[in-house]
């Protein structure tokens, strides 16, 4: 199962796309977020943000910092490198 991922930087889209996964280093620790998660806003700190995409590939960005907003119907991160 897959969710649609917004993942910009201030100047760029980074990744626009389905993802079966995203894990990401919030402020209190790594969370994992799957198709159907609660909706909810998380400040990320300084470490890797990976991406399994929809063909089973997983990216790993690595980030100083941003922030994740899980919508009902889509996932968008708006990191700083």
């Amino acid at each position: 199962m897959t969710f649609p991922l917004l993942v910009f930087a201030i100047d760029r889209e980074i990744f626009a796309g389905n993802a079966q996964s995203l894990i990401v280093p919030g402020a209190d620790g790594e969370l994992q977020i799957l198709a159907d998660h609660t909706p909810l806003i998380v400040q990320l700190k300084e470490g890797d943000v990976r991406i399994e995409g929809e063909n089973g590939i997983t990216t790993k960005l690595p980030i100083a910092g941003g922030v994740v907003e899980v919508k009902p119907h889509e996932v968008v991160a708006l990191v700083n490198f």
